[in-house]
């Protein structure tokens, strides 16, 4: 009986050391594993940078377009036929001389609006 209580205390250390190491070694493994398949989002394509006046322009612009409320409620693109004609609206506005003045109006460099223009036009 001796040798049957030793053989199990012995299986029993094992199985335990065996758990303990395989445990730690998936563990360590795991944020490895993620680091290398993930490695965050898709980089967007940037222009340049926008001024502060220019964001809020175009925000004030997409507002004006009654765009502002367009996913709040019922008033998703599925449920308001509207919204194409909003949205194509808003296109307008913001390529359109309305953009240079609410920029102007609010303080921004308007003749960094014009030479952007003039490359987007030029491709």
């Amino acid at each position: 009986m001796t040798n049957a209580k030793t053989a199990a205390k012995t299986l029993i250390a094992i199985a335990t050391v065996a758990a303990a190491t395989f445990a730690g070694a998936a563990s360590a493994a795991t944020p490895t594993l993620l680091t290398e398949q993930w490695v965050g989002a898709e980089p967007v394509a940037q222009g340049p940078a926008l001024s502060r006046a220019e964001v809020q322009a175009d925000l004030n612009l997409w507002n004006r377009a009654g765009l502002g409320q367009a996913n709040a409620g019922d008033r998703t693109p599925d449920a308001d036929p509207a919204y194409e004609a909003r949205l194509a609206e808003y296109r307008r506005l913001r390529s359109g001389p309305e953009f240079v003045a609410e920029v102007r109006r609010l303080g921004g460099d308007v003749s960094r609006i014009a030479g952007q223009a003039a490359a987007n036009t030029a491709h």
